[in-house]
């Protein structure tokens, strides 16, 4: 799982760094702390086995909370967004949502392989 949280924050990161690239605006480089914060947690993850779940399990917070925020700005105000702002909105929830999913479906399949 870490190699795959590796390519979701390498997406987070290009999403946040082009949205800065383009509209200059310091809140368009979100999806890419996010982006950081996973990838440093998927590379621990994969230095130090003996923390590997504990820290996927991290990860699995910090893409929940970035599944979140887009999900909570755009419930209060998507119709109020410029059109970059919500796809990078979207992108980054997509992203986030996307990465959780595949997390949870991991750990239940680590949990039933170990039963």
């Amino acid at each position: 799982m870490p190699k795959t949280t590796l390519v979701f924050a390498a997406l987070l990161i290009v999403l946040g760094v082009g949205a800065f690239a383009v509209s200059s605006s310091n809140t368009a480089l979100l999806p890419a702390g996010f982006g950081v914060l996973l990838g440093a947690l998927a590379l621990l993850a994969d230095r130090l086995g003996g923390a590997r779940k504990a820290l996927m399990h991290v990860a699995a917070v910090v893409a929940l909370l970035g599944a979140l925020a887009p999900a909570a700005a755009l419930g209060i105000r998507a119709a109020a967004m410029s059109p970059l702002a919500l796809s990078v909105n979207l992108g980054m929830l997509a992203l986030c949502g996307g990465l959780l999913v595949l997390m949870v479906r991991s750990f239940i399949a680590a949990r039933r392989a170990a039963s």
